[in-house]
């Protein structure tokens, strides 16, 4: 369905474990095609400093997941100009005959989502 789309990088956890006292959740990177359109850019002033608020929204053939506490998954994530975004919404929009997802993804704070580094990964292996 995306008329304008490009690959992208999302990322899909699986069931969240207890380990250690902690939830957590592996998770693969697939590649989707997908039309992203930035619904809003703004900037928030807190005590501790600015942050960017960035909405996309998303149209495309694959089913994006969004967050279900009661089964323990959590959201997809989109990689979207250098940064992380979690889906906030996602609905099969079938009112023409292109049906299509349509979803929505809000910017995540870089404190909330750091990739490990390289030197991390080897201290734990």
């Amino acid at each position: 369905m995306p008329f304008f789309g490009s690959s992208y990088t999302l990322r899909r956890y699986g069931e969240d474990k207890i380990i250690d006292g902690y939830p957590t959740a592996g998770y693969e990177d697939i590649q989707v095609i997908f039309d992203v359109q930035t619904l809003s850019d703004d900037e928030v002033i807190e005590a501790g400093g600015s942050r960017d608020e960035e909405m996309l929204k998303t149209f495309g053939d694959f089913p994006v997941r969004t967050s279900k506490q009661e089964d323990c998954v959590r959201s997809d994530q989109l990689l979207y100009d250098g940064r992380w975004f979690e889906c906030m919404s996602s609905r099969l929009s079938r009112n023409t005959i292109l049906k299509h997802w349509t979803s929505t993804f809000k910017l995540i704070p870089v404190s909330e989502n750091k990739e490990p580094s390289n030197s991390e990964m080897e201290e734990t292996e």
